[in-house]
Formats: C-alpha cells, structure tokens, sequence
C-alpha cells in the first residue's frame, strides 16, 4: 500500500509513520511538506492508495492541493483523508463538498488514525 502524506509539520510525520507501523500489510509512505511540493511530487506518481492531507500548509494548502488531486483521472477516486486542527460542523461539511472523504482530527490517537486508514482502504 502506498500512502501519500502532504504535511509541513516534521512532528506529525513522524506521528504518521509510527502509526503505520501497526498495519498489517506493508506500506509505503511518500512525505510531502507542503501543497506545491506534493503537486511536484504527483506528477511523477501513478500509483497512490490512500491520501492525508493537513489543511493548513504553506505555498499550496491542502484544499488546494485536494482539489488538484481530484482533477487528475489516476487519483479521482482514490480516498483522501483531511488532517486538521478545525472541526468544527460547518468545516467538517465544507471538507467533505471540496473532495475529501474523511476528516481525521488533531492532535488524534493511534486507535482513531488506524480507525480512519481502515475505513480509507475499504473504498475499491
């Protein structure tokens, strides 16, 4: 499995790839620090599972970024997952209308990411 992370806080990558440690089947994490990175990164990339994206990222941020992502027809289904601070109700629907699947939460725990990712790998 190939994990996409766009994150500028070194901090909470690393809290990422400790998390993926626990999943059962091999993965791969590929670490991006900021949208227009990421974008860079993408566009050599064609095989990409699941997406975690932080919202709040400097250059590209990652609405933007979700938004790229979901125009390009490799990735239009693949499930994104939003990381972030602001979860309020009326963001929480503003997340789901702009493209992403799901919403994980910070600062979040181990059981909740890994809750997350399993609902992420269940969309075919």
């Amino acid at each position: 499995m190939r994990i996409f992370l766009a994150e500028d806080n070194e901090d909470n990558y690393l809290i990422v790839k400790s998390n993926l440690k626990k999943v059962q089947e091999p993965v791969e994490l590929l670490w991006a620090q900021d949208g227009e990175i990421g974008i860079a990164m993408l566009e050599r990339e064609d095989n990409i599972d699941i997406f975690l994206i932080d919202i709040e990222m400097p250059k590209i941020g990652g609405l933007e970024l979700t938004n790229w992502i979901r125009k390009q027809e490799r990735f239009a289904n693949k499930p994104i997952i939003a990381v972030t601070a602001s979860v309020f109700a009326e963001m929480k629907k503003m997340y789901i209308e702009k493209g992403f699947d799901f919403i994980l939460e910070k600062p979040f725990s181990r059981k909740e990411f890994l809750d997350i990712l399993q609902k992420a790998m269940e969309i075919p």
